[in-house]
């Protein structure tokens, strides 16, 4: 046997667990997306590892992506032209005049101001929700005139007596102020990144970076909006027994901007009262519904409510506005049948940033 035999059988020899147990000792590691020392297995560490790399090269490349897709996006519209050139009914609906949207003059706000309430991926998908909400008052026939996204004021969710989730707080640059940001805020960063800004621009709407719902009536805000009367913002919410009959002109409507899988009962109710405002409820009754019977919670997404709201300003009826907005989910064909939580009330989850670029 030669002397360098021994040195390499020892080093084929596999690293013997601790005590006997037959598994490798947990770690202890920095989180690397909430900071927190977190203790766990070396697999799942190695696994949380592998999976942030991943993350940040698909963030790192999302610019090339985007461009790309957007050259086959050109490419199939070039396609389609040519083709089209040679088909007569084509080009005769192509030619047919477009009507001209006649806007309803009202306002619709969403509330912006509880960003402190939300987790990072509720964020998220907020600012998804806002993407499908510009599209849907774009392709209107009867938009509303003008929709605003209002940032935090001096009321925060947490203000109000709401405890934020597990990990999932955020602190505002200056809390509970006046002088906080839309465009610091979770939501408006990710707006900011996802649609490179691009929200900025959109047509008729106004994006109210300081100073909250106050500023819609306040007059001493330094803002480009028109200022209104307070008795004339009515805040949308299920936890009241005021039911809208029909939207009037020369109002303005607030939605409330939360993703929270309902965790947090009457938050904005709770909102509404501390700031004054008429509170009321879309009427989502059997009675507009052909009988039909919610059997998932009333509580709506932000799009979702937005697309009823447009509904009836289209067509002054409340059936035909509800059938659009509400998912067919939500129904129960049977009226006998009591109501039963359902376990998705956030019903879009994420938006490509395709969709985001194009709505």
């Amino acid at each position: 046997m030669s002397e360098a035999e021994p040195c390499t059988a020892s080093a084929l020899e596999p690293e013997q667990p601790l005590s006997g147990t037959g598994t490798a000792p947990p770690v202890t590691i920095v989180h690397p997306i909430t900071g927190e020392t977190v203790t766990m297995t070396k697999s799942a560490a190695k696994k949380l590892t592998r999976r942030v790399m991943r993350e940040q090269k698909r963030e790192a490349t999302k610019h090339e992506r985007r461009a790309r897709e957007r050259a086959r996006r050109k490419e199939r519209r070039k396609q389609s032209k040519e083709k089209d050139k040679n088909d007569p009914s084509a080009v005769a609906l192509v030619r047919s005049p477009k009507k001209k949207p006649e806007p309803f003059d009202a306002r619709v706000v969403v509330d912006l101001g509880f960003d402190d309430l939300m987790t990072p991926d509720e964020a998220t998908s907020l600012a998804a929700q806002l993407g499908y909400l510009y599209g849907v008052n774009r392709s209107s026939s009867h938009p509303f005139r003008q929709v605003i996204f209002a940032g935090a004021g001096s009321l925060s969710g947490q203000a109000l007596g709401f405890e934020p989730p597990p990990s999932g707080a955020f602190s505002y640059p200056e809390a509970s102020t006046s002088e906080t940001s839309l465009f610091q805020d979770r939501v408006g960063q990710h707006m900011e990144g996802k649609s490179r800004g691009m929200w900025r621009r959109w047509k008729n709407v106004c994006l109210l970076e300081y100073g909250g719902l106050e500023s819609l009536w306040d007059t001493s805000a330094t803002s480009n909006l028109e200022p209104c009367a307070k008795e004339d913002v009515i805040y949308l919410t299920a936890d009241t027994d005021d039911t809208i009959e029909c939207l009037e002109p020369g109002k303005t409507y607030v939605i409330g901007g939360i993703v929270d899988r309902n965790r947090y009962k009457h938050l904005c109710a709770k909102k509404a009262e501390a700031l004054g405002l008429r509170m009321a409820r879309l009427p989502i009754d059997p009675s507009f519904l052909d009988g039909q019977h919610m059997q998932a919670r009333k509580v709506l997404t932000v799009n979702q409510v937005f697309s009823i709201l447009v509904g009836w300003s289209e067509t002054h009826n409340w059936t035909d506005a509800l059938k659009r907005g509400l998912p067919a989910r939500k129904f129960n064909a049977s009226a006998e049948e009591p109501d039963v939580p359902d376990a998705d009330e956030e019903a879009t989850k994420s938006v490509t940033s395709d969709k985001e670029e194009t709505v």
